[in-house]
């Protein structure tokens, strides 16, 4: 598989996007969720990063057959792979590309979080609410 690269831009507040738009008090609309989320995730974990010292550095992967992961930590030889969904129930198929990179030794860890409120497993994944997600990231059981 050839990875392909392209940058993704986060603002510093997940309501920042909305204030330019003029959007704050606006109701969120479901393509809106996604980013937001995704944007949430990528700063919790760079303050862990931050705080803790583990260092290391975050990365977007896609393949030119748009196979994609939102997020993969690496420092050395350790890589872990996060996918970011904003729905509250998980299709099965989320998991398919950070199965991929695990079965192929690529990732030593796999998470998906989500907006539902049950831990589940999707092979190598494990697949947290956002809530348990964020304190595990708190708890440095995430990164490291």
């Amino acid at each position: 598989m050839k990875e392909v690269s392209h940058p993704k831009f986060y603002f510093f507040d997940p309501g920042v996007s909305r204030a330019i738009q003029n959007r704050l008090r606006e109701p969120l609309e479901s393509s809106e969720r996604g980013p937001l989320l995704e944007t949430l995730v990528f700063h919790e974990l760079r303050s862990w990063m931050n705080i803790s010292g583990c260092g290391g550095v975050i990365s977007y992967w896609r393949t030119p057959s748009q196979s994609e992961i939102d997020f993969i930590w690496m420092r050395g030889e350790k890589a872990v792979g996060i996918e970011v969904k904003a729905g509250a129930v998980l299709k099965r198929e989320c998991g398919g590309p950070l199965n991929r990179l695990a079965h192929e030794r690529q990732l030593q860890k796999c998470f998906a979080i989500y907006l539902g409120d049950t831990q589940l497993r999707d092979g190598a994944v494990h697949v947290l609410p956002v809530k348990e997600f964020m304190n595990d990231v708190a708890c440095g059981k995430i990164l490291g």
